[in-house]
């Protein structure tokens, strides 16, 4: 046996010391579960959750009630998703259908591998603002195409409630207050003439009244017309022009050509439940089974929540799967990508293996090629993008079995900052989700969709029932949450708001360099000093925004068991 070094002793004989008290160091964890008998919508915002529980008492299904949530959520959450952008839904019908939609957003077909590679490019952030860094939007395909096959209602029934609270306006809160403010200089920029959400030329104060009547005849305007009135009439007219005039490339051939894409799921098993995901170019489905599926070798239970040898073995799986993310995925259709290797049982036993207990492991990608069918292949990684908190994620489930795990975006908050004033609507950034890197497997190129981390999950019992229906925003932190928030109630059987609640973990890698191990406040101090004995390089951080804002849905002994999260302004609402 090779002896450990005296670090390794070290670390065992302190972890031996803390234990004792990290429990009792542990902040307290507020959560309240929403339960209800008949269905449930778990959104960012409680004026959306109610609109979605609105359409269910109407007689709506899962689907019906999902996109008119959706809708609602462009009016009361602008600064986070809309029909300027795209996302993904992972469907699971009554009849037990599983199926993935992805109505992400495509690349101009004027868009180069190198359009973004220049000093210039970088110096005047024109993925990040501006017409350039705008994506072609699948985000109104998403809503009628998924309602059009699964839902019971007109769109013009399920748009209702959304047009209603556009027109009528609401009561604006601290947090879409702070988005505003935080944003205005990126607004204004592009919107000299004002906004909605700038009146006057000034940012929206808390407790002001949000009207957007203009979205609200945008909204009737697609009822009555359908999607061609996006993608080949007057409003695809107007999102042209805007881009046009804030320096960009789309064209009305580009909106014309937009496709949504059904997808087959990535599904695999972590101990005994089914977990269901979006494939790429949401690298997310494929990456939360690849952690789960390490994780599963491990007695996670006997360990106890966020200890010390959990979070060190969770830290080390994140920054294995960080580097087989960046150096593997990207849209499909461009790339080959090993989506059956990495998702594999035996690729996570071999990754598994090479964790080491006492210290941190090696950084390089792992090789998942031999346990895919597709032919090997080599990429230059791409660079990773961590530091925006966008993005809105909501979970909806019936009483008849459909359930809806629905994430969708225009990137940053508030996008581009470009707005389509006759419309009413934000227009996405999505095009920063591309790599820079022109040799990248996630450079841009014409049609192509740009990797993302959007990871709408449902998650299965042991009989292949529901079981939750959970997603959350922020960026490439949404992979750990959404595993974090599975893990919680699989192994240490938490209720779905204290699953949400916990304290997570976040811990990235670009460039074969680990960045720091970041841990929400809540974990013991002592676990925190026991993990950088270890050599991880420590960063204890607030519970807020940075860490997203899952909202999920548990269905457990026939009942609707809500939690939406407060690093948001999650509610759940059921009836």
């Amino acid at each position: 046996m090779q002896r450990k070094s005296m670090a390794s002793v070290l670390v065992l004989l302190f972890s031996l010391f803390c234990v004792a008290g990290a429990g009792a160091a542990n902040a307290p964890v507020e959560f309240k579960d929403v339960r209800a008998k008949n269905g449930m919508v778990a959104a960012a915002n409680e004026l959306a959750s109610k609109a979605g529980v609105e359409i269910l008492k109407k007689g709506g299904n899962a689907i019906d009630a999902a996109v008119a949530t959706a809708l609602a959520l462009n009016v009361v959450e602008p600064n986070a998703s809309g029909i300027g952008g795209g996302g993904f839904a992972t469907l699971r019908l009554a009849d037990g259908t599983i199926v993935c939609w992805d109505f992400r957003e495509m690349a101009p077909g004027a868009s180069t591998k190198n359009m973004y590679a220049s000093e210039q490019s970088k110096k005047e952030k024109w993925t990040e603002m501006g017409g350039r860094s705008v994506g072609v939007p699948g985000s109104v395909s998403g809503l009628f195409t998924i309602l059009g096959k699964y839902g019971t209602l007109s769109f013009a029934e399920v748009a209702a409630p959304a047009i209603k609270l556009a027109s009528e306006g609401f009561t604006v809160d601290k947090l879409l207050a702070s988005m505003v403010e935080e944003n205005f200089e990126k607004i204004s920029a592009y919107n000299p003439d004002g906004t909605p959400y700038t009146p006057g030329g000034l940012p929206l104060q808390a407790g002001d009244t949000l009207k957007n009547p203009v979205l609200a005849k945008t909204f009737q305007l697609l009822a009555d017309k359908g999607p061609d009135v996006f993608y080949k009439g007057e409003i695809g007219d107007a999102v042209v022009a805007a881009v046009a005039k804030a320096g960009g490339i789309m064209t009305k051939a580009d909106l014309s050509a937009y496709k949504i894409e059904r997808r087959e799921p990535v599904r695999g098993t972590y101990r005994g439940f089914t977990v269901v995901g979006p494939p790429p170019a949401s690298s997310a489905g494929v990456h939360v089974m690849e952690i789960l599926n390490i994780m599963e070798n491990f007695p996670v239970a006997e360990w106890g929540h966020n200890g010390e040898r959990f979070l060190h073995t969770l830290a080390e799986t994140s920054k294995m799967m960080f580097a087989d993310r960046s150096r593997y995925m990207a849209d499909t259709a461009f790339a080959k990508v090993p989506v059956r290797g990495l998702a594999a049982k035996g690729y996570a036993e071999s990754q598994a293996a090479r964790i080491r207990d006492e210290a941190m492991t090696t950084l390089e990608a792992g090789d998942p090629w031999p346990f895919d069918e597709a032919p090997k292949a080599s990429y230059a990684p791409a660079g990773e993008h961590n530091a925006h908190h966008s993005t809105t994620h909501f979970s909806v489930m019936d009483g008849a079995g459909n359930v809806v795990a629905w994430t969708w975006t225009i990137n940053f908050f508030f996008g581009s900052g470009v707005f389509v004033p006759e419309y009413g609507f934000m227009l996405n950034d999505e095009m920063d989700d591309f790599s820079t890197n022109p040799e990248s497997v996630n450079a841009p190129e014409p049609g192509k969709r740009p990797l993302s981390s959007m990871t709408p999950t449902i998650v299965l019992d042991r009989d292949g029932e529901p079981f939750m229906a959970l997603g959350s925003p922020g960026a490439t932190r949404i992979i750990l949450a959404v595993a974090q928030v599975i893990m919680n109630a699989v192994d240490f059987g938490m209720s779905m708001d204290e699953a949400i609640e916990a304290p997570r973990l976040f811990n990235a890698l670009s460039g074969n360099k680990a960045g720091k191990l970041l841990i929400e406040a809540g974990v013991a101090s002592s676990t925190l000093d026991v993990l950088k004995l270890r050599g991880h390089d420590v960063e204890g951080r607030p519970k807020d925004l940075y860490f997203g804002g899952a909202q999920g849905i548990m269905r457990k002994n026939g009942e609707f068991i809500g939690g939406a999260d407060s690093r948001r302004n999650g509610v759940a609402a059921g009836y």
